[in-house]
């Protein structure tokens, strides 16, 4: 099945031969791409032969939405563009077409169809063919989200993967986001030879059978359904308790927790308004029994006066706005200074108007899988063939295909500030090129949701890379220090260890692409080793995939209503929300901190709490390790200054890095020298 080539191409990273890597890497400029605007209608009279400038694909559209199929025609003198179903049948109702392109306005079932773009100029016609098919994204109904099941050792317990779709999706079961499938140990499937003595059986119906259940299999559990029409995916924790322990109630996910909270928040509503109204009754009587009638209707209407005088208040702001309840009317409150942006900032991510020039067509993009949910819903590796989109921009002539990994963003969410957040990242990365930060390829847009679509590589993330690095002796002693929720089990296969040269030219790719944000202003916010990537010649790029949920979830925390990577952020980011170049700072010394530990956790035998609290009372230390040069530790240590002020400046620490590399390179020089020398004598 392909889903079992989905899940973590770069979390494999087994076989792999061992490397003989230069220490820099030359940037393969290729042609720049040209903004993407509007096409013209057509070409002046003896522009050669009739042909399609671009031509229309096939798409699928989600029940109920709408969309456009373009059909763009060049050449002849004065050609015409019409669309119909078939060959030559009519446009169903609710289909129309204009100036070539074919609009749907609301999705159903009966617009799906084959449909024929034909152009004719004289006695010249071309057509094209494409398929449209109404669908409805797959949805996991069961588990729920982030659910969790406690079971006592030695219990049998059935995990459901129940899914709906139209096409009806297949679904798969895979642990820790790797896929059970028969030919795992111990792992068989429904109506197989050992499937009566296995203790953890795959059922035809979808569900996973857990047999005499014991410590080991405590862990995450995730229901994956997939369609033409798209990926869900919902995880389930797994706990096993000891016998005898008594197991907590069980969790029904986010749902569940969210009608608990509004059933509270409404139960202590209606107290309080009835303690209110016991409070203002037993006044009201005391005052009659002592006999200031006057007195309470005095100052009944000295309340009167005071209420209506509060109303003539709130009419006018310190600023003179109209509010109501004590808050500014919506259209005033997007005049605030700290308003305007967010709010206007919703409005161009839902439209995305002033990011035409990076529209890219969804059906471009294939063999997707989901790898986790991030700050704005879920995060998808791709392939996207990229003569098509050389010839989207530069009408290019065509090309072999050239199939290339690419990192989804989806946009979900409805959330001013997640809102706000993607059109940042989005201007992050359309404003600066640079070879060690990853490319924006461009941005799905023609329907909900869009696509931030961003370079991948064929290594994958640089956290896995660097825990594939490790010995097995070394990835044990991890295990055996830290525990195992943070460390991956032993691979047969592993990358060879990385030399100092090539950890510091890791650091140096490091260096010089966060120089060039701040260069451009701009702040990462989230700089770790597992928002960078990896290629296979060993060249860095900084990326942002920020999988919130999915295997780094353990490397984020809520705080504030907002989930942070509490352990590489510096005291202002966390308590104030103060992010600046000199917080990526602190995080770019935390990301090599972890190249040189091989990915280890910081502060992994510390819970979320104890790193807040240590962070609050500025007791929080860092270790440095033993292989680092001792001028790049003291610059990691000048980089996880308390006071901002004091960290040193991109420019600066690119500067250090570049001396470091220079100087070790003329010890190995000097040295080589002198063993040749010693062996001649």
């Amino acid at each position: 099945m392909w889903f079992r080539l989905m899940f973590f191409v770069f979390l494999t990273l087994s076989g792999l031969l061992a490397m003989g890597i230069d220490d820099a890497v030359h940037h393969n400029a290729g042609h720049r791409l040209r903004l993407h605007r509007p096409s013209r209608r057509h070409r002046a009279a003896n522009d050669g032969a009739l042909r399609f400038e671009t031509g229309p694909f096939s798409k699928k559209l989600e029940l109920n939405s709408s969309g456009r199929i373009h059909c763009k025609v060049a050449g002849g003198t004065a050609p015409t563009v019409q669309w119909f179903l078939n060959e030559s049948d009519p446009l169903p109702d609710g289909v129309t077409s204009s100036n070539g392109t074919l609009m749907v306005v609301e999705a159903k079932k009966q617009h799906s169809g084959n449909y024929t773009c034909r152009a004719t100029d004289g006695d010249h016609v071309i057509h094209a063919n494409i398929t449209l098919d109404v669908v409805v994204a797959p949805r996991v109904l069961d588990p729920a989200p982030d659910q969790q099941m406690h079971v006592t050792v030695g219990q049998t317990v059935s995990l459901n993967c129940i899914a709906t779709g139209d096409p009806a999706p297949t679904t798969h079961w895979d642990r820790n986001l790797t896929i059970l499938h028969q030919q795992q140990d111990g792992v068989e499937i429904e109506g197989g030879v050992n499937a009566s003595i296995s203790r953890v059986v795959l059922l035809n119906n979808g569900s996973l059978l857990i047999r005499n259940a014991s410590a080991r299999d405590a862990d995450r559990y995730g229901c994956t359904a997939g369609s033409l029409a798209g990926l869900a995916r919902n995880e389930l924790l797994l706990v096993v308790h000891p016998e005898g322990e008594l197991q907590p109630a069980e969790s029904t996910g986010v749902a569940g927790k969210a009608v608990l909270v509004s059933i509270s928040v409404a139960g202590a509503y209606m107290i309080l308004v009835l303690a209110l109204m016991l409070y203002c009754r037993r006044r009201r009587l005391k005052r009659r029994q002592r006999g200031e009638k006057m007195e309470l209707e005095m100052a009944e209407g000295r309340e009167k006066l005071v209420e209506d005088g509060e109303e003539e208040k709130q009419k006018v702001t310190q600023n003179g706005a109209p509010a109501q309840n004590g808050r500014l009317l919506p259209h005033d409150r997007d005049s605030g200074a700290d308003n305007s942006e967010v709010s206007g900032v919703s409005r161009a991510s839902k439209k995305s108007g002033q990011f035409d020039q990076l529209a890219v067509p969804r059906t471009l993009l294939t063999e997707q899988i989901t790898l986790g949910r991030g700050e704005f819903g879920d995060v998808m590796l791709a392939k996207i063939d990229m003569t098509q989109i050389s010839k989207l921009r530069s009408k290019d002539e065509d090309l072999e295909p050239q199939l290339k990994p690419v990192l989804v963003k989806a946009l979900t969410t409805k959330d001013e500030v997640q809102l706000a957040e993607f059109r940042r990242q989005l201007e992050l990365f359309s404003r600066v090129r640079h070879e060690h930060i990853a490319r924006l390829i461009g941005l799905c847009n023609e329907a909900d949701p869009h696509y931030m679509l961003l370079e991948h590589t064929d290594w994958g993330d640089l956290r896995s890379f660097l825990i594939a690095t490790r010995t097995p002796e070394e990835n044990e002693e991890y295990i055996n220090r830290v525990g195992p929720l943070h460390g991956l089990p032993a691979r047969d296969n592993t990358i060879h260890p990385l030399a100092p040269r090539h950890r510091l030219a890791l650091v140096a790719h490091l260096a010089s692409a966060a120089a060039r944000l701040a260069h451009k202003r701009l702040t990462h916010r989230d700089i770790a080793a597992r928002n960078c990537v990896i290629t296979s010649k060993l060249q860095l790029k900084l990326s942002f995939p920020a999988l919130t949920r999915g295997p780094n979830s353990h490397e984020y925390y809520k705080h504030h209503d907002q989930v942070i990577p509490l352990r590489w952020l510096p005291f202002e980011a966390v308590m104030d929300g103060e992010y600046s170049t000199k917080s990526d700072v602190y995080m770019f010394a935390a990301t090599i901190w972890e190249i040189y530990t091989k990915a280890e956790m910081p502060f992994a035998k510390l819970n979320d709490n104890s790193v807040l609290d240590r962070l609050k009372t500025d007791t929080l230390e860092w270790n440095i390790p033993s292989a680092m040069p001792e001028r790049l530790a003291n610059l990691l240590k000048r980089s996880w200054s308390k006071s901002p002020s004091d960290r040193p400046q991109f420019t600066e620490i690119y500067e250090e890095v570049t001396s470091i590399i220079q100087e070790i390179s003329a010890e190995s020089v000097s040295q080589h020298s002198q063993d040749m020398i010693e062996r001649d004598e």
